[in-house]
């Protein structure tokens, strides 16, 4: 593109270079890095675990097995029974319930006596089954945050990058006004102009794309915290500190709930066997019943019942044969829970080792020479020796850097929330 070099006296002073130039923990538009009636991360992560429904249920279902461990361990209730026994039904006597010596009136209680053992493993089972579903809140609670915060983080990427692309378009807006009014000055060419507005229309629609993206990050946020995900957010990319050891978070995973799920349903499953085997050991029962005779003397029954296990082949032995199928599949899906986490927590660490390092240049060696570019490009065509179009590819420059270094540090923060959901609650 043809572009003069007489000097600009119109030009604005104000450019995109100082703009830009916020450094990294403020808000790239020049704001202050936090704001106290803003959404932030940890507002989100205390949202999301408030009032939750999934919270709430897998609570309820933990009391449950809570309150069911304690009546396994129990006696079953007696039973009352009542009837009339021995009446003929045929002769002189027919229906009679005063002619013949055995009709009576009869009314008693049975009361079954399963074995000690197996009450202790029932109860011991609900139990187990309680741990399970405590493990499962834990992992439930960590997997809200971390999706919570992934949303935010959209969101907060979105409103950042719409920020700098408005930026981007107010002052290509203003410099277009320069360029018109030297246009009619004589001082400027029609190339000039047309050259800003396309840059400005550019930055306007740059600006809609990343606010529409904003609006469905929002709607993502929302299926976790609300119609909190409507407030403002934080400004600033959020900096959390830095993890532990990778070492350290390695030797801590055979403690997080998404791992030690599997070693708690093995000691389910190691129950459940013992349960199966222990009902080879019959169980007893007692009935005491009082038989009232209207015309004879009354009598007293007392019967003892045995269970008889003759099918063991086809219901104990079948139940002893699953319990350890379930028990050979918790050990297996341990081990693979426990390989993909250290698969996850290894790769997780590495990118945002990798991402803090490429910060680091991005604040050292690219967005500081970015800014002087600009500085240098706009001061050349102010003076008349430089062109506009070498402005223009400075400052777009520029911003593709700053959206870039925007990304990264997202990415960063991703990767630093992964890494927190598989540390242990007390780093």
């Amino acid at each position: 593109m043809s572009v003069s070099h007489r000097r600009v006296s119109a030009w604005p002073v104000v450019v995109l270079g100082v703009v830009l130039s916020a450094s990294p923990g403020r808000s790239v538009l020049g704001g202050t890095a936090s704001d106290s009636t803003a959404l932030t991360l940890e507002e989100v992560q205390r949202l999301v675990l408030a009032e939750q429904p999934a919270l709430l249920a897998e609570a309820a279902s933990g009391r449950a097995f809570q309150a069911e461990a304690i009546a396994a361990g129990q006696l079953p209730d007696p039973q009352l029974i009542a009837g009339i026994s021995q009446v003929p039904v045929e002769g002189s006597e027919s229906l009679s319930l005063r002619d013949d010596d055995f009709t009576a009136l009869s009314v008693g209680l049975v009361q079954e006596f399963p074995r000690a053992e197996k009450r202790e493993l029932r109860a011991a089972l609900m139990t187990g089954r309680a741990e399970g579903s405590a493990q499962a809140l834990a992992g439930l609670a960590r997997r809200l945050r971390l999706e919570s915060g992934r949303a935010y983080l959209e969101v907060v990427a979105a409103a950042e990058g719409a920020r700098l692309l408005e930026a981007s378009q107010a002052e290509a807006l203003r410099q277009r006004d320069a360029a018109g009014i030297d246009l009619v000055a004589g001082r400027n060419d029609q190339a000039q102009l047309l050259a800003v507005t396309v840059e400005a229309a550019l930055a306007a629609d740059g600006a809609r794309a990343y606010r529409q993206r904003e609006q469905a990050g929002r709607a993502v946020l929302a299926r976790w915290i609300g119609p909190a995900a409507e407030w403002p957010v934080d400004p600033a990319v959020p900096v959390l500190p830095a993890p532990p050891a990778l070492g350290v978070l390695l030797d801590a995973l055979s403690a997080h709930p998404d791992v030690a799920r599997p070693a708690t349903d093995a000691t389910v499953a190691a129950t459940e066997l013992r349960l199966a085997r222990a009902a080879l050991k019959p169980d007893w029962r007692m009935e005491v019943r009082y038989d009232h005779r209207l015309e004879y003397p009354d009598l007293v029954t007392l019967m003892i019942g045995v269970d008889l296990p003759v099918f063991a082949a086809d219901r104990q032995d079948r139940s002893s044969a699953a319990a350890l199928q379930r028990l050979s599949a918790a050990g297996a899906e341990r081990d693979d829970r426990l390989r993909e986490a250290t698969a996850t927590v290894t790769a997780a660490y590495r990118q945002w080792a990798a991402g803090r390092e490429r910060l680091g240049r991005f604040d050292e060696s690219l967005l500081p020479p970015g800014v002087a570019r600009v500085d240098a490009a706009l001061a050349s065509y102010r003076a008349g020796h430089g062109s506009l179009s070498a402005v223009l590819e400075a400052r777009r420059s520029l911003l593709d850097t700053h959206l870039m270094r925007l990304e990264l540090a997202i990415d960063v923060a991703r990767q630093r929330l992964q890494l927190q959901y598989f540390e242990t609650e007390s780093e």
